[in-house]
């Protein structure tokens, strides 16, 4: 995000991921919502199998990552829970969320066998006491053995997604979407996001992306399309965020919860 000053990166390894190993395994894991970043991150780098649920409710774009698209959400446009949807702000996750705090291992995004590793970070809202990540016999403990499998599952829908953008971009079937708002003052901007072009989805463009890469790209063009228009609901609720409350209100609660 970006608020005239910082950009925050998505990434999906994590701020400060360390190797499961030695003190890393006596740690305790808590509820992936326990953790800011979980709760805070607006952009983040999803699935094809998971874009039929988020694009209900949010955008779906790409974003450049050095010569790489990633397929991301966009659930709000600050780095802030209160700007998201409240309907769904922590019920509906993107997986790599769900699997949190364990991360690929930064130089294996691929999430095989191996690159796992725990993000290093503190539970800032932690609801219980959490779960330990090893049992006293040194194995792997249910609670991390449930977040693995789904490490292990966005494995295997990662190449596919990776390549319906790598297969956009180098057709030229990408242009720059400029998520950027002037809001009470603040300009507001989601930089660095990627959109279809509007006349391809007219146009015979699209036939090789379908024809090579067939039902997944097929589905993600098509929620990604309607998605967009997901991004009026989230400057409708940015602006409650940080606009002031209209005169003869005691506070801003009213504003924000209409």
């Amino acid at each position: 995000m970006q608020d005239g000053s910082a950009i925050t990166v998505p990434r999906m390894w994590g701020l400060c991921p360390v190797p499961l190993e030695r003190d890393a395994l006596r740690r305790r894991i808590y509820a992936p919502v326990a953790y800011a970043a979980v709760r805070d991150q607006a952009v983040v780098p999803v699935v094809h199998t998971e874009a039929y649920q988020l694009a209900a409710w949010f955008p779906l774009a790409w974003r450049a990552r050095g010569r790489e698209y990633d397929l991301v959400v966009v659930r709000a446009l600050l780095d802030d829970q209160r700007a998201q949807p409240r309907a769904v702000a922590r019920a509906l996750l993107p997986r790599i969320l769900q699997a949190y705090p364990f991360v690929f291992e930064p130089t294996n995004p691929q999430g095989i066998e191996g690159g796992r590793m725990l993000d290093d970070v503190f539970a800032d809202q932690p609801t219980d006491v959490g779960a330990s990540i090893t049992t006293v016999g040194g194995k792997f403990s249910r609670a991390a053995l449930l977040r693995f499998r789904i490490l292990d599952g966005l494995a295997g829908d990662l190449t596919t997604t990776r390549r319906i953008g790598e297969v956009l971009a180098s057709s030229d079937l990408l242009e720059p979407w400029q998520l950027k708002f002037d809001i009470a003052g603040r300009t507001v901007e989601v930089p660095n996001l990627f959109i279809v072009r509007q006349d391809t989805f007219e146009t015979g463009k699209l036939s090789p992306v379908l024809e090579e890469l067939g039902a997944p790209a097929a589905l993600v063009l098509g929620l990604h399309r309607i998605s967009v228009f997901r991004a009026g609901a989230l400057l409708a609720t940015a602006r409650m965020l940080l606009e002031p409350p209209p005169s003869g209100t005691a506070d801003g609660q009213a504003y924000t919860a209409a």
